[in-house]
């Protein structure tokens, strides 16, 4: 009875990893891994195994720092099963990342949830860090701005539960005419959808209230990559 009641309250209760087959998956790329779950000291009922993908993120309103946290989705491996004392399960597990979300940038970050779902017990839980990083028509865009002569602003790539964004400023073609741009890309499986501002040099007394944005659609995937140096 001890050893139940211990259980119930974590000690001595099954415990779970996720293995995963490395940490950086592009956009709509595929992420591939194992569940281990190993047994603890008495047999318990499992209702079900799951993985969250959870995003974290902060942002500047105003004076202020707002932080995000939201599952973006949850993935069930198995259900309705018993795991015996010191009893060894293994699952493959395979799943794709969606398309638009946020790349891992700046304060924008992930990590999976690995848990057991067991009856009135507190539920074992596994933490790994993973990167979504961007896919093929995201990086093109990325190295188009290189390409220009845009650079990217250190710590870019907050998100605000809407849009990501990030800034750059000119260095070469474009510096007398701009003081820099602020872009917000989401990646479709074959178009890049971009909003983009840009912010002029001072012209005269109000020369910097002035900007333009418009919105890109491209379907890049016909398109060779750029070569940037």
């Amino acid at each position: 009875m001890l050893t139940k009641l211990l259980a119930s309250i974590g000690i001595g209760s099954a415990r779970v990893n996720l293995e995963v087959a490395g940490t950086a998956v592009p956009l709509g790329g595929s992420l591939n891994g194992t569940i281990r779950i190993q047994g603890g000291n008495v047999e318990q009922r499992v209702d079900k195994i799951y993985i969250n993908l959870i995003l974290s993120s902060a942002y500047k309103a105003g004076d202020q720092t707002r932080n995000i946290r939201r599952t973006i989705g949850t993935v069930t491996v198995g259900e309705k099963m018993v795991v015996r004392p010191g009893e060894e399960k293994i699952y493959p597990v395979s799943f794709q990342i969606p398309f638009g979300l946020p790349i891992s940038r700046g304060r924008t970050r992930y990590f999976l949830q690995t848990g057991l779902d067991i009856p009135q017990a507190i539920d074992p839980v596994d933490h790994d860090p993973i990167q979504i990083v961007p896919n093929r028509e995201f990086k093109m865009f990325f190295d188009a701005l290189r390409f220009l002569g845009f650079r990217e602003k250190p710590g870019c790539g907050d998100y605000n539960g809407r849009f990501q964004e990030f800034e750059y400023r000119p260095t070469t073609y474009f510096a007398r005419e701009l003081d820099e741009i602020e872009v917000y890309p989401v990646a479709g499986e074959r178009e890049l959808v971009v909003v983009m501002q840009l912010d002029k040099k001072a012209r005269g007394l109000f020369g910097s209230l002035f900007w333009t944005s418009w919105t890109w659609t491209k379907d890049l995937s016909g398109l060779p990559s750029p070569t940037v140096k």
